[in-house]
């Protein structure tokens, strides 16, 4: 099958020029009230709170698919791994999640959440970061304050917060896109962008994803002098068999016959990496990021795929099936945040300010 054959979403400002123009008076509204609030919280009349713990932020200026699942683990779990001694919790707003209340979705050794309840990535996280404590929901104040009275923590990672305003942050890491950059540099729902490119500027340090061979130009523009860089790229870092739960070498796949399932913001991305794998890709079904699957919609892609095909799926998804799917044969990928280079220099730098912080308290 072609990536020609598969009809992926598009968002309403890459459906056509006329769309696109009849939007941009929309973004710069939207973009303005962002200004403002920024502006507002930068004179302290929106209160900023400061707790009694090292705050990493990893947020991004788009909407959806710049990795920042990925890359939250991999500094979670590299930080960890640096010094075992660091107690480290990550905190996310659950998106589509059922209901507005949280807690714990693990606390370092057992899930103690569901999915509907804590939503895909914290429940992916909960199931890929061992000794580190996942808590999720919609007043992150609240949940950050319940979560440092209730464990000795020493670091707090806050997921996709880059526009998350109400805690000050000691180290704010930006995400953005090798490949896509800015796309058309207009806010939201005329462009990609959450607030305007040069919003850029309150970045501890930046972190291009999915990079290839060089820095966007719309976004080095936008990059004060000093600023850190650094470059990641997702690459497969295994395979599992989902119904067994164990590894799979990923040469035992090439050449299978397989049929792709996503919701995540970017599907074609997930198909690259099946070409990549050398699978033979019979069908593809890509649905909406965070796709709630009823039992029906698993149904159908099993009816989809014909009996006997092997599915294959992202971790994001795979969260969502586990007990509630009649598959006979399932595969998972796992992907992973792979720094380039200066990986040492990308955790010296986020370590001074944890310690420098650790040291004030």
């Amino acid at each position: 099958m072609s990536r020609s054959d598969t009809k992926f979403r598009v968002p309403p400002w890459e459906k056509s020029k006329r769309v696109s123009s009849l939007l941009i008076p929309m973004g710069w509204v939207y973009g303005l009230g962002m200004e403002i609030r920024n502006r507002l919280y930068d004179l302290g009349i929106f209160r900023i709170h400061r707790l009694p713990v090292s705050i990493i932020s990893i947020g991004n200026l788009t909407v959806g698919g710049t990795g920042k699942t990925p890359l939250t683990i991999e500094i979670a779990r590299g930080l960890l791994e640096r010094d075992p001694l660091l107690s480290v919790g990550v905190i996310s707003r659950g998106y589509r999640r059922a209901g507005r209340d949280g807690w714990i979705v693990s606390d370092g050794k057992n899930i103690l959440m569901k999915v509907g309840k804590s939503g895909d990535e914290p429940q992916l996280m909960a199931k890929q970061l061992r000794g580190i404590k996942i808590l999720v929901g919609s007043d992150r104040v609240k949940i950050a304050k319940r979560a440092i009275a209730h464990y000795p923590l020493d670091v707090l990672i806050l997921d996709d917060a880059f526009q998350h305003r109400r805690i000050h942050r000691d180290v704010d890491i930006l995400l953005v896109d090798g490949e896509k950059g800015l796309g058309s540099g207009r806010v939201l729902p005329s462009g990609p962008l959450r607030e305007f490119a040069w919003n850029l500027k309150r970045a501890t340090c930046l972190v291009v994803t999915h990079y290839r061979d060089r820095i966007p130009l719309e976004i080095s523009r936008y990059v004060p002098p000093g600023t850190q860089v650094f470059k990641t790229r997702l690459t497969v870092s295994g395979i599992m068999d989902g119904i067994s739960g164990k590894e799979v070498p990923l040469e035992d796949i090439r050449g299978k016959k397989v049929w792709g399932v996503c919701g995540i913001a970017y599907p074609e991305s997930f198909l690259e990496t099946l070409e990549e794998l050398g699978v033979k890709i019979a069908g593809f079904t890509p649905l909406p990021d965070h796709h709630a699957y009823s039992r029906e919609d698993l149904k159908d892609i099993a009816r989809q795929a014909g009996n006997g095909r092997v599915i294959i799926t992202t971790w994001k998804d795979w969260v969502k099936w586990e007990g509630n799917h009649s598959f006979e044969r399932v595969y998972v990928v796992s992907v992973r945040a792979e720094f380039l280079d200066r990986e040492d220099d990308f955790y010296d730098f986020i370590q001074k300010f944890v310690y420098n912080r650790k040291n004030e308290m």
